[in-house]
C-alpha cells in the first residue's frame, strides 16, 4: 500500500526531477517508509513511488521497480492477494523471482499474460507501468476501485498521482474547481466518485475495472477491463447450499487477506460486518495451522466509543471481544473532536462529504499502536442489503408482485433496522425515490450541478432494467454510487495515517456470487443480509448474528450545535468570499443559519455544514498550493 505518482512530458520538455520529487513527496502520508523514483531521460518520463513497506519490507521490495532487464518499470499501489498462486503458476512457466513481493508478480504477470493479468489478479491496485521499448504508459485500476488513481492531460503532458493534492505542488497546475461538480456535490455527494470527472478541473478519475494506455503523439485510451455482469454464475439450487458456498467464498476472502509480513489488526464497530470479519479471522487461525503467509499477529481490535451516547455500539463490540478473546483497544470520540480535527480531516478527505470522526480515530489509533493493516468490513452493506432503503425496494417489489404477506413482512424487517414506525412509512418511501438522483436542484445553489453520466453506468443502466427494484438499487449503489464514496473516504481516511484497509467483502469472487444470487437470500425471515447471519452461525455470536438494529456509520448529532462548531458555521458563511462565491447564494446560506440556530434545527444546521466544508476545502487546497509555490520561489531566489 502506497502514493504513486508520475510525469511524461510529451512536447520534449525535460522532466523536471525536482518537481517528480515534490510531487511524489505529497503523498508521504501513503508511504511514510520511504521514497524512490525512476527517470527515463530519453522519453522524458519519470515514475515517483511512496512506500508503505507490508509485503516484503525488505530493500529487495522497493520500487520503482523493474523487469526483464530494465525493460519494464512499475509504480504500484495495492496488494495482490492470491500472488502466491500467481507466482506459482509462473514459476511452472520458468520464471525465478529474486523477491518475496507481490510487485514482482504483476510485472512479471504482466510479461506473461499482458493486460490480460488483470483477470487473474485478486486484490486491489492501482498501478502504471512504463515499457521502454514500445514507449508504451499503461495504468490500471482494481476491478471497484478501491485504490485511487487520478490523472491530468493536456497534450503537452501527462501525469497520474493517488491523490488531487500532489497536484498542488506542480507550477504548471492551474488550482480550479470545477463549479458544477462542486454543485453536484453539495446537491448529492454520491455522485462525485463515480463520474470520470473530479471536483478540480483537468483532472480525471481512471474509474474501477478500466485501464488506460498512452502512446507518444496520442491521447489517452481508457478501457474497461471488467464488468460484474460479465462474471455472474450459476448457483446452487438449495438455500443451504448457496450459505455453505457463501461460508467458504467469505473465509477464503479473509484468508488471503490475512497475507501479511506486519502487524495486522480490525476496525470493529460490533455491527455485523466488522464481527463477521474478525469473527472469521478467529475461525481461520484457530482451524489452520499451516503459514501461508498468513500474519501471526493479528490479535488487536480498534473500537471508537462515544461515552453516554445513543449512538455508542461499545457494548456490542464487547461481546465479540469476548467471542474472540483478541484484545481490544478504545478509541474515546466526543463533539469537540469534530473542530478540533476538522482541518486535517477534510484536507486529507479532500472532497465535499461529512467528516468521519470515527475513522479517523480508528485509524490513527492503528498507527499509534504499530498497526498499519487492518480488515474491515466495507462492502457488505450495498450487496447484502443492509440499508433501509434497499427493504423499501424490496416493498416495492412486493406490492408489484401483489404479496401482502411478503409486503408486512418487510415492514417488520424495517421497524427492526430501528428506522421505521407508523408515522414515518410515507418519508421512507420517498427517500427511497429521491435517494439516487436529485434532480430537483437546490435552492441555495447558483450553479446548476453536472449531470451523472459515466460512460459505464451508461452502458450498464439497460442491462438493469428488467431487475427487481432492489437488485437494480444494490448494483447501483455498489458499482457507481453509494459504495464507490464509502470506500474512497475510508482510503482517504486511513492512509492519511499510513494504514492499508483490506476488506475481504470486497473479494471479486464474492460479489460476483453475492450479485447471482436471489434477492430473498439477502432480505428474508426478518432480516437483511440474510445469508451472511446464516452462513457463519457457528461463528459469530448469537447475539450479533440476530441484531437487526442498524446504525450506519455514527456520528454525533451535538457536534454540530456546540458553541465552538456554530461560531466556526456563523464565521465562514458571513465571510466576504462565501458571500461572493458563484456557486451557491451566499445569502440565503446565510439567512438559513441564522434561523436554524433560533430555532435549533440540526438537520438544517447539518444541510448548511455541507456547505461550510466546501469553502473550507478550496481555502485550504490554495492556501496549500500558495504555500508550495511560494517555498519553491523561495528556494530558487525569485
Amino acid at each position: 500500500m502506497c502514493g504513486i505518482a508520475g510525469i511524461w512530458n510529451q512536447n520534449g520538455e525535460p522532466l523536471d526531477q525536482v518537481a517528480l520529487k515534490k510531487f511524489t513527496d505529497a503523498l508521504a502520508h501513503r508511504g511514510p517508509d520511504g521514497n524512490g523514483f525512476h527517470i527515463d531521460h530519453e522519453s522524458n518520463l519519470g515514475l515517483g513511488h511512496r512506500r508503505l513497506a507490508i509485503i516484503d519490507t525488505s530493500e529487495g521490495g522497493r520500487q520503482p521497480m523493474s523487469f526483464a532487464n530494465g525493460r519494464y518499470w512499475i509504480t504500484y499501489n495495492g496488494e495482490i492477494y492470491n500472488f502466491l498462486e500467481i507466482k506459482s503458476e509462473l514459476a511452472g512457466y520458468g520464471y525465478q523471482f529474486q523477491t518475496d513481493s507481490d510487485t514482482e508478480v504483476v510485472l512479471t504477470a504482466y510479461h506473461h499474460w499482458g493486460e490480460d493479468c488483470q483477470l487473474r489478479f485478486n486484490g486491489m491496485w492501482a498501478f502504471a507501468i512504463w515499457d521502454r521499448d514500445e514507449r508504451k504508459l499503461f495504468l490500471s485500476r482494481d476491478r471497484f476501485g478501491v485504490k485511487p488513481l487520478i490523472y491530468y492531460f493536456d497534450n503537452k503532458r501527462f501525469a497520474f498521482a493517488s491523490e488531487m493534492k500532489a497536484f498542488l505542488t506542480l507550477d504548471w497546475f492551474h488550482l480550479e474547481f470545477d463549479p458544477s461538480m462542486v454543485s453536484a456535490a453539495l446537491t448529492n455527494g454520491g455522485l462525485i466518485e463515480g463520474n470520470e470527472n473530479c471536483l478540480l478541473q483537468g483532472l480525471k478519475h481512471l474509474l474501477g475495472g478500466h485501464c488506460l494506455t498512452l502512446k507518444p503523439g496520442e491521447r489517452p485510451k481508457t478501457r474497461r477491463w471488467w464488468r460484474t455482469l460479465d462474471h455472474l454464475e450459476k448457483v446452487p439450487e438449495r438455500y443451504e447450499d448457496q450459505a455453505a458456498r457463501f461460508r467458504e467464498l467469505f473465509l477464503d476472502a479473509c484468508r488471503i487477506r490475512m497475507r501479511s509480513d506486519v502487524p495486522i489488526g480490525t476496525a470493529l464497530s460490533g455491527g455485523l460486518d466488522s464481527s463477521s470479519v474478525i469473527c472469521g479471522m478467529r475461525h481461520l487461525r484457530s482451524t489452520n495451522a499451516e503459514s501461508d503467509r498468513l500474519a501471526n499477529d493479528w490479535q488487536k481490535a480498534f473500537i471508537v466509543t462515544y461515552p453516554g451516547s445513543d449512538v455508542d455500539e461499545r457494548k456490542y463490540a464487547d461481546v465479540v471481544i469476548k467471542h474472540t478473546g483478541v484484545t481490544p483497544v478504545y478509541c474515546v470520540g466526543n463533539a469537540d473532536m469534530y473542530m478540533e480535527y476538522f482541518d486535517d480531516i477534510l484536507f486529507h478527505l479532500e472532497e465535499i462529504a461529512d467528516v468521519p470522526l470515527g475513522p479517523w480515530l480508528a485509524y490513527k489509533t492503528q498507527r499509534e499502536n504499530g498497526i498499519v493493516v487492518t480488515l474491515d468490513g466495507h462492502g457488505a452493506d450495498e450487496m447484502l442489503a443492509g440499508y433501509s432503503w434497499y427493504v423499501t425496494a424490496a416493498i416495492k417489489d412486493a406490492i408489484k408482485s401483489v404479496s401482502p404477506i411478503q409486503a408486512n413482512e418487510l415492514l417488520m424487517t424495517l421497524k427492526g433496522l430501528g428506522v421505521f414506525s407508523g408515522g414515518h412509512i410515507l418519508k421512507i418511501l420517498t427517500d427511497y425515490s429521491t435517494k439516487q438522483f436529485n434532480r430537483t436542484g437546490h435552492p441555495w445553489l447558483l450553479q446548476k450541478p453536472v449531470n451523472f453520466a459515466p460512460s459505464n453506468y451508461i452502458e450498464d443502466l439497460p442491462l438493469t432494467q428488467n431487475k427487481s427494484a432492489l437488485d437494480k438499487s444494490l448494483y447501483i449503489d455498489f458499482h457507481f454510487t453509494q459504495l464507490p464514496t464509502i470506500l474512497r473516504n475510508f482510503d482517504r481516511i486511513a492512509m492519511a495515517h499510513g494504514v492499508e484497509i483490506r476488506a475481504p467483502f470486497m473479494d471479486w469472487r464474492l460479489v460476483s456470487y453475492l450479485f447471482s444470487l436471489p434477492a430473498n437470500t439477502k432480505i428474508g425471515s426478518g432480516f437483511t443480509k440474510r445469508i451472511l447471519r446464516d452462513a457463519l452461525k457457528d461463528i459469530l455470536p448469537e447475539t450479533i448474528r440476530t441484531r437487526t438494529r442498524k446504525l450506519g456509520f455514527p456520528t454525533l448529532a451535538e457536534a454540530w450545535t456546540s458553541p465552538r462548531t456554530l461560531e466556526f458555521i456563523r464565521d465562514v458563511t458571513s465571510s466576504r468570499e462565501f458571500q461572493q462565491s458563484t456557486i451557491w447564494n451566499g445569502r440565503k446560506v446565510e439567512r438559513a443559519v441564522e434561523a436554524a440556530m433560533r430555532n435549533q434545527d440540526t438537520e438544517q444546521i447539518h444541510r448548511v455544514l455541507i456547505f461550510v466544508q466546501a469553502m473550507s476545502l478550496m481555502k485550504s487546497f490554495r492556501e496549500k498550493q500558495h504555500s508550495s509555490l511560494s517555498l519553491e520561489n523561495l528556494k530558487l531566489g525569485n
